[in-house]
């Protein structure tokens, strides 16, 4: 279903550009079944799908928490308690520590 975009229809934080062409100014609205799409009048008569969605629930990229899968979310989100080490905690330090070069400030 297509509607005309009058006053106050849009919200502060919807684009004000057609989200298929990106260079017409927003006339329409299509519905559709997981949201509406902001259309300028050309491409919502040729039905023109939108390039983008913009900030979905997991983020731009469109993740889903199927495509996350179980371990990324149990390393990630573990529960409350005492800091872990990372696993590759990376070379020593060297001892002694390196001295600062006079005339220059430390970095």
């Amino acid at each position: 279903m297509i509607q005309t975009v009058h006053p106050g229809d849009l919200r502060p934080t919807d684009t004000a550009l057609c989200e298929a062409c990106w260079t017409e100014p927003v006339q329409r609205i299509r519905l559709t079944s997981h949201g509406r799409d902001l259309l300028c009048r050309a491409c919502a008569d040729s039905g023109s799908p939108p390039r983008v969605t913009l900030f979905p629930p997991l983020g731009i990229y469109g993740l889903t928490y199927r495509n996350l899968g179980g371990p990324y979310l149990a390393d990630k989100h573990r529960g409350p308690g005492a800091p872990q080490t990372p696993r590759d905690p990376g070379p020593p330090l060297p001892s002694p520590p390196p001295q600062p070069t006079p005339g220059r400030p430390p970095v």
